[in-house]
């Protein structure tokens, strides 16, 4: 070896030894990278592979969502389709039937009979006073007024027919209605003592005259009075027209005031209510009649 190969041999040898480490750790550091760029590629796809699998679970659910959303939404229609026409049903039977009780004066008169005698009933074990002859001429005159024509209300406003039938609506009205009448109108409450002086007071100024449009007067402003304390009674209040209520009621009372010694009286005025009254407006809202023209305002009788 010449002198100057052993001089470089040792850099020659350092050469190839920096060379061989560099390629080396290259070929290392491409290895990694590689292996990096491979492991982010895999954590890419399954990043994508899981955000592809929750979007599609969501729109699944968001589909399944919208689904029972439109089945819920049918089946409510369908439910108030079936509720408007089960409604609709009742309000026409019942329509027939009053205009039954206006064509048939047998049926009418059965009607009458059975609901002035169970507001009667109802009355007393309220504790209102039914023994009297007054109490007794006013129901008959109820009566007699029913059998002799009926009006059929139908151009009125009416809430939801709440009963089955005619005999369900009398028997649990009469009752809440007899309820509300010896409480409101007869002196055995403070609210009823005080209702009833006042409609006494009322009525006294007219007892004793033939002066008929005085009477009217004083009936239909009464009327005002006693048709508020019916529609505070739970089945009358918001089942039938305010204002056709006052009208009625205003005629129970315009008829009822030759009962001189009952409206004389705080006492009596609750036994005029309850057999002029409560089974007119028992069968107003049973029926959807009332007698003869006691729809109409008095001043337009």
């Amino acid at each position: 070896m010449a002198w100057w190969d052993k001089v470089t041999k040792p850099f020659e040898d350092a050469y190839d030894a920096t060379k061989d480490a560099a390629e080396k750790a290259a070929r290392e550091t491409e290895r990694l990278a590689r292996e990096a760029a491979e492991a982010t590629q895999r954590a890419a796809e399954e990043a994508a592979r899981v955000a592809a699998e929750q979007a599609a679970e969501a729109q699944r659910l968001a589909e399944a969502a919208a689904r029972e959303t439109q089945r819920l939404a049918e089946e409510a229609a369908k439910k108030a389709e079936e509720a408007a026409a089960a409604a609709a049903k009742i309000a026409t039977d019942t329509y027939n039937y009053a205009k039954h009780l206006e064509n048939d004066v047998e049926a009418r008169t059965i009607s009458i009979a059975a609901t002035v005698a169970s507001t009667t009933t109802e009355l007393a074990n309220a504790g209102l006073d039914v023994t009297s002859d007054e109490f007794k001429i006013l129901s008959a005159e109820v009566e007699k007024r029913v059998m002799e024509g009926i009006d059929v209300v139908d151009d009125y406003a009416w809430a939801a027919y709440a009963w089955l039938d005619e005999n369900a609506c009398r028997l649990g009205l009469t009752a809440a209605i007899s309820m509300g009448c010896v409480a409101a109108f007869t002196p055995a409450q403070p609210a009823g003592a005080a209702t009833s002086t006042t409609l006494s007071l009322m009525a006294t100024p007219v007892l004793y005259i033939a002066d008929m449009a005085a009477k009217m007067a004083v009936a239909t402003a009464m009327g005002e009075i006693v048709g508020t304390g019916f529609l505070a009674i739970p089945g009358v209040g918001g089942s039938v027209d305010a204002q056709l209520l006052k009208n009625v009621i205003s005629n129970c009372i315009y008829y009822s005031l030759d009962s001189a010694a009952l409206w004389a009286t705080p006492a009596g005025v609750g036994i005029a209510i309850g057999a002029a009254v409560a089974p007119v407006v028992a069968t107003l809202v049973c029926t959807r009649t009332c007698p003869d023209g006691f729809s109409k305002a008095l001043a337009a009788a």
